[in-house]
């Protein structure tokens, strides 16, 4: 009886999902790293080979720093996943870009871009993965998100599965000079303002003083209301542009407010520019700069800069939204034979213990746990005191399908048409007219035939 018994024991173990005093606990490996499916268990998500398995990670510098990327990404995964080896791939080097990468043969097993390309960027090179069955595999809880981040992402992927998942955003503030302010007894901005009052404010502080121009106002391009609004710019069902549309006059209308301020657009700030504006706040002649967080990395250089924030304005069409999602999205390719163990590193990445380090040190969460939003820059001791709450008050707005029109031919259209309306080179029926015509035709050249 003891032999019969000591021999069931033994099958069952073979038979398990775990093996029997072997000291691991993770489930029965494929190759690479993988675990196989149905390996759930009442107690969890399956568990990662113990196999070494190396992850190939491509993104920008800018999505990444070297700093950031060893912080946030390298060792809590090191920490977590010791089998895990990440092989950086910075996509900002020379002849390192995605299309390269796929060119010659070495296609990442994970890669990350931005809302406007992402779906058009994989779909293009044939990457789409569709990333669901592997968040119900680990128990991945999307509900974690904000529900206007999800609509963004299903959006950006060009699917109607999730083919990513953000690791941070921007998040929008108004910043303020209050030197500028003060000098001209102008009232502080306040949080919850409408563009509107943002533009009453700029007049009072767009002057020449003792043979300087000081303006009061940089707002970003056109693209920034037609974000916050959700504006569509074209009918896919029909195939056709609505620029020359209602929406898109009123629009350029509220939008060019701001900028037909009479010494706004003058000179070398004649067309938008986001750089020549943040040096300007910084120089102490621009006195609010609707901006985001990477705005806060420059002031951090500039300690000279008496400034503060408020919450991004907001349009009285959507009270209570700022701007949409503007993260970077990390999809896992269809190529990979690596998938579960990189998405492994994207939900380590998306762990509360990582999203509240990032937020701590001004890397704005996606998650939208109140607590965690609430350690938003308290590591950053050159901060103290500032009103950085302000970037995480309002709500997502959500994303205007692209489609197939690449992101950025849509945003010389609509910026070449706004930027001669507010310098009076087009009137405003002239430039959403030639605009529209102009979408049309990069809609004929672009759209599947």
């Amino acid at each position: 009886m003891r032999k019969l018994l000591l021999t069931l024991l033994a099958l069952a173990c073979s038979a398990s999902l775990y093996g029997c005093g072997s000291g691991q606990s993770g489930a029965v490996p494929e190759s690479g790293g993988e675990t196989k499916s149905g390996d759930e268990t009442a107690a969890g998500p399956p568990k990662l080979s113990a196999d070494p398995v190396t992850v190939k990670f491509a993104a920008s510098g800018g999505m990444f720093p070297d700093e950031d990327f060893q912080r946030y990404v390298a060792d809590p995964v090191k920490k977590k996943y010791p089998q895990i080896t990440l092989e950086r791939i910075n996509t900002s080097n020379q002849g390192m870009k995605i299309q390269d990468l796929v060119a010659s043969g070495n296609i990442p097993d994970i890669v990350g871009n931005y809302p406007g390309p992402t779906g058009s960027v994989l779909n293009d090179l044939g990457l789409v993965y569709n990333m669901e069955p592997l968040m119900k595999k680990y128990k991945f809880d999307i509900n974690r998100f904000a529900p206007e981040a999800v609509q963004t992402l299903r959006i950006a992927g060009g699917q109607d599965y999730l083919a990513g998942l953000p690791a941070y955003t921007n998040a929008f503030a108004l910043f303020y000079n209050k030197d500028l302010f003060d000098k001209f007894g102008v009232p502080y901005p306040k949080d919850g303002m409408y563009w509107e009052d943002v533009a009453e404010l700029a007049r009072k502080l767009t002057r020449v003083e003792d043979g300087t121009q000081y303006r009061g106002i940089f707002p970003d391009g056109i693209g920034r209301i037609q974000q916050q609004l959700s504006i569509p710019f074209a009918d896919f069902n029909s195939n056709k542009s609505l620029l020359n549309s209602e929406q898109w006059h009123e629009a350029f209308q509220q939008w060019g407010s701001l900028f037909m301020i009479p010494g706004l657009t003058e000179g070398e700030y004649k067309v938008p520019s986001a750089g020549k504006n943040q040096d300007a706040f910084i120089n102490g002649t621009l006195a609010m700069i609707a901006s985001h967080t990477n705005m806060l990395f420059n002031l951090r250089k500039a300690p000279q800069v008496n400034w503060d924030m408020v919450t991004y304005p907001q349009s009285k069409k959507a009270p209570g939204v700022g701007q949409r999602l503007d993260s970077p999205i990390l999809s896992i390719t269809a190529q990979s034979k690596v998938k579960d163990a990189a998405f492994l590193v994207i939900d380590t990445i998306l762990s509360d213990e990582v999203q509240t380090d990032m937020m701590r040190n001004g890397r704005m969460t996606v998650l939208k746990d109140e607590k965690i939003k609430g350690e938003f820059g308290k590591s950053l001791e050159e901060f103290k005191g500032k009103n950085l709450a302000a970037m995480t008050k309002l709500k997502f707005a959500v994303m205007t399908p692209f489609k197939y029109l690449p992101d950025g031919d849509v945003d010389k259209v609509i910026s070449k048409a706004f930027n001669a309306y507010i310098v009076g080179e087009k009137d405003l029926n002239t430039a959403l007219r030639e605009a529209d015509e102009e979408m049309n035709r990069l809609i004929e050249e672009k759209r599947p035939k």
